[in-house]
Protein backbone atom coordinates (compact mmCIF):
# COMPACT_ATOMS: atom_id res chain seq x y z
CA UNK A 1 0.00 0.00 0.00
CA UNK A 2 1.40 3.34 -1.10
CA UNK A 3 0.77 6.19 1.49
CA UNK A 4 0.87 9.72 0.70
CA UNK A 5 2.71 12.48 3.16
CA UNK A 6 1.65 15.95 2.32
CA UNK A 7 3.93 18.85 3.58
CA UNK A 8 2.10 22.07 5.50
CA UNK A 9 3.68 24.02 2.50
CA UNK A 10 1.90 21.39 0.14
CA UNK A 11 -1.07 22.04 1.85
CA UNK A 12 -1.02 25.96 1.95
CA UNK A 13 -0.57 25.81 -1.84
CA UNK A 14 -3.23 23.34 -2.08
CA UNK A 15 -5.56 25.64 -0.55
CA UNK A 16 -4.34 29.47 -2.04
CA UNK A 17 -5.18 27.64 -5.56
CA UNK A 18 -8.26 26.84 -4.62
CA UNK A 19 -9.70 29.89 -3.45
CA UNK A 20 -12.63 31.78 -5.22
CA UNK A 21 -13.06 35.32 -6.20
CA UNK A 22 -16.54 36.88 -6.27
CA UNK A 23 -17.48 39.14 -8.52
CA UNK A 24 -19.42 42.42 -7.51
CA UNK A 25 -23.09 42.44 -7.89
CA UNK A 26 -23.95 44.83 -11.00
CA UNK A 27 -26.20 46.56 -9.21
CA UNK A 28 -23.97 47.43 -6.24
CA UNK A 29 -21.05 48.66 -8.62
CA UNK A 30 -23.08 51.08 -10.27
CA UNK A 31 -24.75 52.89 -7.07
CA UNK A 32 -21.88 52.61 -4.21
CA UNK A 33 -20.53 55.72 -3.53
CA UNK A 34 -23.16 57.06 -5.91
CA UNK A 35 -26.43 59.34 -5.76
CA UNK A 36 -29.88 57.76 -6.34
CA UNK A 37 -32.50 60.83 -7.60
CA UNK A 38 -36.04 60.35 -7.89
CA UNK A 39 -37.99 63.30 -7.86
CA UNK A 40 -37.53 65.31 -4.91
CA UNK A 41 -35.87 62.47 -2.96
CA UNK A 42 -31.77 62.39 -3.01
CA UNK A 43 -29.94 59.34 -1.36
CA UNK A 44 -26.38 58.90 -1.18
CA UNK A 45 -25.49 54.67 -1.32
CA UNK A 46 -22.23 55.44 0.39
CA UNK A 47 -19.43 52.76 -0.55
CA UNK A 48 -19.25 51.52 3.15
CA UNK A 49 -22.70 50.54 3.26
CA UNK A 50 -24.31 54.19 4.53
CA UNK A 51 -27.47 55.39 3.04
CA UNK A 52 -28.25 58.99 4.06
CA UNK A 53 -30.77 61.25 1.99
CA UNK A 54 -33.57 63.51 2.18
CA UNK A 55 -37.18 62.28 1.30
CA UNK A 56 -39.75 64.00 -1.10
CA UNK A 57 -41.64 65.02 2.32
CA UNK A 58 -38.58 66.57 3.74
CA UNK A 59 -37.89 63.98 6.23
CA UNK A 60 -33.96 62.86 6.50
CA UNK A 61 -33.46 59.30 6.17
CA UNK A 62 -30.30 57.25 7.41
CA UNK A 63 -29.67 53.79 7.93
CA UNK A 64 -27.34 51.22 5.76
CA UNK A 65 -27.58 49.27 1.91
CA UNK A 66 -26.06 46.29 0.27
CA UNK A 67 -27.00 44.31 -2.28
CA UNK A 68 -28.37 40.30 -1.70
CA UNK A 69 -29.55 38.03 -4.31
CA UNK A 70 -30.25 41.06 -6.97
CA UNK A 71 -32.49 42.29 -4.20
CA UNK A 72 -31.79 46.41 -2.91
CA UNK A 73 -31.69 45.96 1.18
CA UNK A 74 -32.24 48.31 3.36
CA UNK A 75 -32.26 48.85 7.01
CA UNK A 76 -33.71 52.55 7.88
CA UNK A 77 -33.00 54.32 11.42
CA UNK A 78 -34.62 57.80 10.33
CA UNK A 79 -37.13 58.54 9.77
CA UNK A 80 -38.33 56.81 13.26
CA UNK A 81 -41.80 55.64 11.13
CA UNK A 82 -39.41 53.21 8.91
CA UNK A 83 -36.83 52.53 11.45
CA UNK A 84 -36.46 49.01 11.87
CA UNK A 85 -35.99 45.29 10.53
CA UNK A 86 -34.04 44.84 6.91
CA UNK A 87 -36.40 45.20 3.98
CA UNK A 88 -35.29 43.31 0.66
CA UNK A 89 -36.94 45.22 -2.27
CA UNK A 90 -36.84 43.85 -6.07
CA UNK A 91 -34.40 46.14 -7.99
CA UNK A 92 -33.04 46.51 -11.93
CA UNK A 93 -30.59 48.38 -13.39
CA UNK A 94 -31.88 50.08 -16.35
CA UNK A 95 -28.75 52.22 -17.99
CA UNK A 96 -27.86 54.88 -15.60
CA UNK A 97 -31.32 54.31 -13.75
CA UNK A 98 -32.03 52.07 -10.80
CA UNK A 99 -35.93 50.48 -10.41
CA UNK A 100 -36.97 49.43 -6.90
CA UNK A 101 -39.88 47.82 -6.54
CA UNK A 102 -41.32 49.05 -3.75
CA UNK A 103 -43.43 47.16 -0.79
CA UNK A 104 -46.51 47.83 -2.25
CA UNK A 105 -45.52 46.55 -6.13
CA UNK A 106 -44.89 50.06 -7.20
CA UNK A 107 -41.73 50.52 -9.56
CA UNK A 108 -39.71 53.47 -8.58
CA UNK A 109 -36.85 55.08 -10.66
CA UNK A 110 -33.85 56.77 -9.40
CA UNK A 111 -31.38 58.42 -11.43
CA UNK A 112 -27.60 57.56 -10.71
CA UNK A 113 -26.21 60.47 -10.36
Amino acid sequence: MKSTILTLSALIAVSACSETTTTPDPIEQAVSGRTLVSGDTRLTAGANGALVGTLASGDTLSGTWRIGNGKWCRTLTQPARFAGAEVCQDAALAGDQLVIVGSNGTPTTYSIE
